[in-house]
């Protein structure tokens, strides 16, 4: 099987909505990331076929705008201390498995022949 590859999904997190506050803290990027990942994984699910799939492009754009906003953002905040890091512990079960989700979307979508051009260039996925 084949490896994909989805930055912006995956390696940053995006603020909520256009001009929302960029998140202020580590916490505060680790709710907003997780936020943003549910948000993608819903997307992701309502894929089903071709007319879903096209049906989803707006959304799935408005969502990797918001991933580059924040991976700026993100560039912003200081390096993370321990307690930064013990303060995000906690969520990173529900990381891992929205990832996981999103993740089992991609692999039934591109089985299904249902990752287009648009599709990809959105997420920019390798294949």
């Amino acid at each position: 099987m084949k490896a994909l590859f989805i930055f912006p999904i995956v390696a940053v997190a995006a603020i909520r909505a256009v001009g929302a506050e960029t998140p202020a803290s580590h916490q505060d990027m680790a709710e907003a990331l997780l936020d943003f990942l549910s948000r993608t994984e819903l997307c992701l699910r309502s894929c089903t076929d071709e007319a879903s799939v096209n049906a989803a492009l707006p959304q799935l754009r408005q969502l990797a705008t918001e991933a580059d906003k924040l991976a700026a953002a993100q560039t912003a905040l200081p390096e993370p201390t321990v307690q930064d890091f013990m303060s995000v512990q906690d969520k990173m079960g529900t990381f891992d498995s929205i990832c996981k989700a999103i993740q089992a979307h991609l692999v039934r979508l591109s089985e299904r022949g249902l990752l287009n051009n648009d599709f990809r260039q959105i997420l920019k996925i390798s294949l």
